[in-house]
C-alpha cells in the first residue's frame, strides 16, 4: 500500500476538501486569495461551534435540532442586556446560563423521560423561534456596535479573526477529552450500545444530560459569534440554515448519524468544506434560488467520493 493511498483511505475528507479547492480555485481565483479565506474563518465560526455541538450528541446516538434557532435567541437575549445595561457583562452570564439551562432541559427529557431527541428538540426549535420573536417584535433591530463586538468581531491575530482562533482552541480542548478521557469513551459507548454501555458500569443518563448541556452552551457561544459578526439582531435570522451546514459538517468529515463513529478532525475538516462551498457559491454569484441547488449537489458528490474512500479503506483493512 503506497503512502499516498493509505493517506487518501485514512483521511479522506482532506482529499475531498482539497479537490474542490483546486475546481472553485480554477473557476475563480479569488478563492485561494489571503482576503478572502480570512473573511471564510469568520463566517465559518458560528456553524463551527454548531457543528461541534452536534457532533458530540450525534456521536452518542442523538440529534439536538434546536441548536440553530437557540443560537438566534441567544443572540437576541444578548442584544436585549445590552440595550438595556450599555455593556456585555450581563448578558453574557444570561446567554451562558440559559443555553445551559436549555441544554440541561433537553437531557432531561431524553435521558430521564427518554423521549426521543428529534421530538424534544424539534419542539424546543419551535419555542425558540416563537420567543425570538416574542422578545423583540418582527421587523425591529437592536445594533451592536463598539467595544466587545468591534472587537471580537474585527479584531485579527496573523490575519485571520480572533473569533476563528477561539473555534480552533474550542476543537483542540474538545480533541483532547474526546480522544483522552473517559468521558469521550463514555459518549462512544453509549452510541454503540446503551446495554453494552449500562453493563460496564457508565452512567448513562448523566452523560447525555452533560451533552446536550454542551450542546447548548454551544448554541450560546455560536449566538454570541453571530451578533458580534452582524452587527445587529432581529427575529427571522436563519438559524436553521445554520443547524443543517454544521450537520453537514459533521457527516461529511464522516461522523455516523447512527452513533458511535466519528473524529474531531473529520468535523473541522467538513467545517472547512462547507465554508468552503458557501464562499464559492457566492463569489461565483449563485442565484440564490439556485444556492441551495448546487450546495447539496456539492455535499452529495463530496459524501459520495468520502464513501467510496471509506469502503476502499475497509476493503484494505480486510
Amino acid at each position: 500500500m503506497t503512502t499516498v493511498g493509505k493517506l487518501l483511505r485514512e483521511r479522506n475528507i482532506i482529499f475531498v476538501t482539497l479537490a474542490c479547492c483546486l475546481v472553485f480555485y480554477l473557476i475563480n481565483p479569488r478563492l485561494l486569495s489571503l482576503d478572502n479565506l480570512s473573511a471564510i474563518s469568520r463566517q465559518i465560526v458560528p456553524i463551527g461551534l454548531i457543528a461541534l455541538g452536534q457532533f458530540f450528541v450525534v456521536v452518542s446516538g442523538n440529534i439536538d435540532l434546536s441548536m440553530g434557532m437557540a443560537s438566534v435567541l441567544f443572540a437576541i437575549v444578548l442584544g436585549v442586556f445590552f440595550g438595556m445595561t450599555g455593556g456585555v457583562e450581563l448578558g453574557l452570564l444570561a446567554v451562558v446560563a440559559s443555553s445551559l439551562a436549555l441544554g440541561f432541559f433537553n437531557g432531561v427529557m431524553v435521558a430521564k423521560l427518554k423521549l426521543p431527541a428529534f421530538i424534544v428538540t424539534l419542539s424546543v426549535l419551535f419555542m425558540a423561534q416563537g420567543l425570538s420573536g416574542l422578545i423583540i417584535p418582527r421587523g425591529q433591530q437592536i445594533f451592536l456596535m463598539g467595544g466587545f463586538f468591534s472587537y471580537v468581531g474585527s479584531e485579527t491575530f496573523l490575519g485571520i479573526y480572533l473569533s476563528f482562533w477561539f473555534l480552533v482552541a474550542l476543537f483542540g480542548l474538545a480533541y483532547v477529552v474526546y480522544n483522552h478521557t473517559r468521558i469521550g469513551t463514555c459518549i462512544i459507548a453509549i452510541g454503540n450500545s446503551e446495554e453494552n454501555a449500562k453493563l460496564a458500569g457508565i452512567n448513562i443518563d448523566r452523560v447525555k444530560i452533560g451533552i446536550f448541556m454542551f450542546s447548548g452552551l454551544c448554541s450560546g457561544f455560536a449566538g454570541v459569534m453571530l451578533s458580534t459578526r452582524m452587527g445587529f439582531v432581529q427575529p427571522g435570522l436563519d438559524g436553521n440554515g445554520l443547524l443543517l451546514d454544521g450537520i453537514a459538517a459533521i457527516i461529511i468529515g464522516g461522523t455516523l448519524i447512527l452513533g458511535g463513529r466519528g473524529t474531531i478532525g473529520g468535523a473541522f475538516w467538513g467545517l472547512l468544506f462547507i465554508g468552503l462551498v458557501n464562499n464559492a457559491l457566492n463569489l461565483l454569484n449563485v442565484e440564490d434560488v439556485w444556492h441551495q441547488v448546487f450546495k447539496g449537489l456539492v455535499i452529495l458528490a463530496a459524501l459520495g467520493a468520502n464513501w467510496i474512500l471509506w469502503q476502499s479503506r475497509e476493503a484494505t483493512a480486510h
